[in-house]
């Protein structure tokens, strides 16, 4: 007798459980559905939404109106560097041997790793894609010194040429019409 009245409780504490259990369950199913929303908001907020923040930015400084810039003489430009002609000739000189190095080691390491790749026959795919990879970013670095010796050789000529404005014909444009620079660029030839 004494066991019937518990087996009552215990049957209306499980007729209870079952209306909680099944609205926690949903409370899960809902949550589950939610969440995936709430982590795309999350991603919005902290990746996108910045991220055009900044494209904004960059779009609008590659449209803004320059003003235009104060054309020098090659005698104020070496003034207002406060180096002498022969400092400004030593500083470019290593600036430009540094990239040239940089450009023909890793351009080097590039080809040979381009040369290795198409004598391998049967290669994994995994190490293919690796390779490839690794070739890729070598080419970067090459074509970022080369761009970098570029640069310097401009300097150079502008310096031994004593011609920096439009008016001395010291501009790239006239750089790049004397003709030859590629090659200035790879020899270490003589700027001018």
């Amino acid at each position: 007798m004494h066991n019937e009245p518990a087996d009552a409780d215990t049957k209306s504490k499980a007729d209870q459980k079952k209306p909680s259990i099944s609205l926690q369950r949903a409370g899960h199913v809902g949550l589950s559905i939610l969440n995936p929303f709430s982590d795309l908001a999350v991603i919005y907020r902290q990746g996108v939404k910045p991220t055009l923040g900044r494209f904004q930015q960059a779009w609008a400084l590659l449209n803004r109106q320059s003003a235009p810039s104060e054309s020098l003489n090659w005698a104020e430009a070496v003034a207002r560097t406060g180096k002498t002609v022969e400092q400004l000739q030593t500083n470019f000189t290593r600036i430009r041997i540094a990239w040239w190095c940089l450009m023909m080691i890793t351009g080097g390491l590039a080809a040979i790793l381009a040369v290795m790749i198409l004598l391998a026959h049967g290669l994994p795919s995994s190490t293919l894609l690796r390779a490839v990879l690794a070739m890729l970013v070598l080419a970067s670095l090459s074509a970022v010194g080369f761009v970098k010796a570029l640069i310097a050789t401009y300097r150079l000529w502008q310096l031994q040429g004593r011609r920096v404005s439009e008016s001395e014909g010291g501009t790239f444009k006239d750089f790049l019409a004397q003709g030859h620079w590629v090659r200035k660029v790879f020899t270490l030839g003589s700027s001018r």
